[in-house]
């Protein structure tokens, strides 16, 4: 088969077991460098997998009630990390306007920590019960397809894309669409599954292979050949997640190894996330 982002030729890499035993083959691209599950599955039935217990049953296909103050707060955390290592802080003090758009908000906790910032901040997202729990709370959420809402002509300072590219078979359409919303000057942050060194040291078990609602699998190379299809370059990138995870419990030895791993990890750009800051391209715009 041929690469659905770039129409290099691809190899076969790995085979993974989905939640209901249905096996996926992962291919990888010999020009991109992309890795994506073959068969792609169709729109409906990845928007089916994103309803009800999704964001409710822990799981490595979801979350753990995620409209609680818990994951509330560590969703916020690694936001404010992400935006520390982007200078977000220092750039926002420039800005004349504040207008955010979040694509793919869930519900909605980064879009009302925007929105307690003083940004116009906008959340869409096709998980309709988790946009109507945002809504309860007070947050500006649309559920709706990303490629068919009708803005109305409006452009965004900021566009936020937080894990969540990984998900989507049109992958290019929604970057190419987010281009098209940036206004002058304007910045999207997106952050996806990094295939670094431990996505290719732990192969089938690595803990972001999770078939069939993560798609695609990018690195730097790939995401910067997708940025320039949309007209769009890469301005900074970084990564993190080591899989060593946090533990209350954990001895000293491991405590000195995950810190070792996660600086391996950020500055090698080999660990489980990749976050890039996109700006338009000037040599060849919109």
């Amino acid at each position: 088969m041929t690469c659905a982002l770039c129409g290099g030729e691809t190899r076969y890499h790995l085979d993974k077991a989905g939640a209901d035993g249905k096996i996926w083959h992962i291919v990888h691209c010999k020009s991109c460098t992309a890795w994506q599950i073959f068969p792609l599955p169709s729109n409906a039935e990845l928007v089916a997998l994103y309803q009800n217990e999704y964001f409710k049953k822990r799981s490595d296909r979801g979350y753990a009630d995620y409209t609680s103050e818990k994951i509330r707060r560590s969703v916020i955390s690694t936001l404010e990390k992400n935006l520390h290592d982007l200078q977000f802080f220092s750039w926002e003090q420039q800005l004349a306007t504040r207008r955010l758009l979040e694509v793919g908000c869930a519900a909605g906790h980064a879009v009302g920590y925007f929105t307690a910032r003083g940004w116009q901040a906008l959340g869409i997202d096709v998980a309709r019960e988790m946009v109507e729990a945002g809504r309860l709370q007070g947050y500006n959420l649309q559920c709706a397809d990303f490629l068919t809402w009708d803005f109305h002509g409006e452009q965004f300072d900021l566009i936020t894309h937080w894990a969540t590219l990984e998900h989507l078979p049109d992958a290019e359409k929604f970057l190419r669409r987010m281009a098209s919303l940036l206004a002058p000057d304007g910045k999207i942050y997106l952050s996806t599954c990094n295939t670094g060194y431990f996505a290719r040291r732990y192969g089938s078990s690595w803990r972001y292979l999770n078939v069939p609602e993560h798609v695609f699998y990018f690195n730097k190379k790939s995401l910067a050949q997708l940025a320039a299809k949309c007209n769009l370059k890469i301005i900074r990138a970084f990564s993190y997640g080591s899989g060593f995870t946090a533990r209350e419990d954990a001895s000293w030895w491991y405590r000195v190894k995950k810190r070792v791993a996660d600086k391996l990890a950020r500055y090698c750009l080999s660990g489980d996330m990749i976050v890039v800051e996109l700006t338009g391209d000037l040599k060849h715009p919109r």
